[in-house]
């Protein structure tokens, strides 16, 4: 293989040496390898300044934040802004929320370590320039956006929101994408990627400030999308407000909500740049009539024949799906072991925003199946001769009825078991619809406790039984990992047990340690099911010598 020094004369190097410059005779390559190259005969070193934030041109309040009140001053500049006073220099700007620490103190070390002014939320009675905005996270994500000056506009920013699918639908894209041979930056649930590393991160999916620097350093490894699942609660908080979006996916079915405000849609169509576009789903009336009062013309999917962008079930067994993807009057076949209508949504949402990026159904498709597997989004765990076990995260009614319908439609023909986690954090209403949900759904139902929460696990369950109908067939058992273990042992061959986490609210790094955990637990529970049978047919062996051979399908 040629290097690709072996086609260059000379080379330029730039670096932070005293001297001017340096300069290096070599060794022609052409002496050394032999490949009759033109040879390489200098290399040339340079010398730059390095670029210094402290030394950035500051930023003036007044002019980012018009409505914002000042007292002590008309204007404030801000070159380094601090979260914690302890670490303010000379000429800092420090940060305070009411409500979080002592401000006297605040105050009171701010001026011995000669603080230029303090950006917060309510007045304080110093005589250091005060800035005060109605929100300093706001405040900080808008600071960061100018600081970087707007790193959102120099890749294509797309929102992934919804009540369920967010997640699966944000990995989809980032594989399409990625396979399409653009560098993609992702966020979600169950990790992140600047485009060059990928991370599971111990923290929850970020937003505001957090956000803008994460998009300014995918930005700088040259990252030409930027995939971002969004949290409904912040949306609806203003935190995307800094933030412009290219495109806006829209997952699942809205759902009623207790509070009278805007959703996170109604939110984050402010923030649509003018050609902007919304890929929404077709068969959810609420969110085609939000989009038609906001005077927006969204491109929709859907799983049924007649959707624009569609993903049409063909066939679901023995854990395969079988979807035809169309895109107006062009189809193609997929096979993907991504089961259920609900994923065969997400999918259509996928293949939407390939198909805008310019590229066809059969591409489109052969891409999308490369995604084996999902964690904790009904990933499958089998093995010959065992029932097959899915470990679902849920969190919601509609997430536990359909990983259980997918879990009987999918299967081989046998039972399906539910082990379904239950907690603290669960209302009365939540837990009396999960065990109508089971009861209607699984043959079997085994209804256990979070890691750690077995002290409220029998109160929780008798929530839970307010929803059954035959009380006496839901098996409580507070140790989830015995509830697991006991289903394995019980079951047969054919069945199915889907694993229900309930965990909704974690990091990347909980999410993932939490199905590899239980995915270990599965294997021993397996391998010492098997070892129990091979020392009983061992034993049987030794006591009819000579018998014959017999064959056991599934045993």
């Amino acid at each position: 293989m040629r290097h690709a020094f072996d086609v260059r004369q000379s080379v330029s190097f730039r670096t932070l040496l005293d001297d001017d410059s340096v300069n290096k005779e070599l060794v022609p390559l052409s002496k050394v390898s032999g490949t009759g190259a033109p040879p390489m005969t200098s290399v040339t070193v340079e010398r730059f300044a390095a670029e210094d934030d402290a030394a950035a041109t500051p930023i003036m309040l007044a002019a980012l934040f018009p409505e914002a009140k000042f007292f002590g001053c008309e204007d404030l500049a801000v070159s380094n802004l601090v979260d914690d006073v302890a670490d303010c220099d000379q000429g800092d700007v420090v940060l305070y929320r009411i409500g979080e620490g002592d401000p006297n103190e605040l105050i009171s070390v701010a001026l011995a370590r000669g603080a230029s002014g303090i950006l917060t939320e309510q007045m304080l009675p110093c005589p250091l320039p005060q800035c005060i905005v109605g929100s300093v996270d706001h405040a900080l994500a808008r600071i960061a956006s100018a600081r970087h000056r707007q790193p959102d506009r120099t890749l294509l920013t797309v929102g992934v929101l919804g009540h369920s699918g967010k997640t699966s639908t944000c990995l989809l894209a980032a594989t399409l994408t990625k396979a399409l041979g653009i560098r993609t930056a992702y966020q979600c649930d169950l990790g992140s990627s600047d485009g060059v590393v990928n991370e599971t991160s111990s923290q929850q999916v970020c937003y505001g400030a957090e956000l803008i620097e994460w998009i300014a350093e995918s930005s700088d490894c040259l990252s030409r999308i930027a995939i971002i699942e969004i949290n409904e609660t912040a949306a609806r908080d203003g935190h995307y407000d800094s933030l412009q979006f290219d495109v806006l996916m829209v997952t699942g079915k809205r759902e009623l909500s207790d509070d009278f405000g805007p959703c996170g849609l109604q939110c984050l169509l402010e923030q649509l740049t003018p050609t902007g576009i919304v890929i929404a789903p077709g068969d959810d009336a609420k969110t085609v009539r939000l989009l038609d009062e906001a005077r927006c013309k969204p491109i929709l999917y859907g799983t049924s024949s007649d959707s624009e962008f569609g993903a049409i079930m063909i066939d679901q067994s023995g854990g395969m799906a079988t979807l035809m993807l169309t895109a107006g009057d062009t189809s193609a076949m997929m096979e993907t072991p991504l089961c259920g209508i609900s994923m065969a949504s997400n999918i259509a949402a996928a293949a939407a925003l390939g198909s805008l990026l310019g590229h066809s159904p059969h591409e489109i498709a052969k891409h999308l199946s490369t995604l084996r597997s999902i964690p904790g989004r009904g990933q499958r765990l089998v093995d010959f001769g065992h029932a097959t076990v899915v470990l679902e995260t849920g969190g919601t009614v509609d997430r536990v009825t359909e990983s259980l319908r997918t879990a009987k439609a999918v299967g081989a023909g046998g039972r399906v078991w539910c082990v379904l986690a239950i907690g603290e954090a669960d209302g009365d209403d939540l837990l009396a619809s999960y065990g109508h949900a089971i009861e209607r759904f699984a043959h079997h139902c085994v209804v256990t406790s979070r890691p750690n929460q077995a002290g409220s696990f029998l109160q929780r369950s008798h929530q839970l039984l307010d929803g059954v109908k035959k009380c006496a067939a839901i098996r409580l058992v507070a140790d989830q990992d015995k509830a697991i273990e006991w289903a394995i042992e019980s079951s047969r061959a054919r069945d199915t047990i889907v694993v229900i986490t309930n965990q909704r609210v974690q990091s990347a790094h909980d999410s993932r340690t939490e199905i590899e955990r239980l995915a270990r637990l599965v294997d021993a529970a397996r391998s010492k099911q098997d070892a129990e049978e091979e020392a009983a047919s061992g034993s049987d062996s030794a006591a009819e010598v000579g018998a014959p051979i017999k064959l056991k399908l599934f045993r």
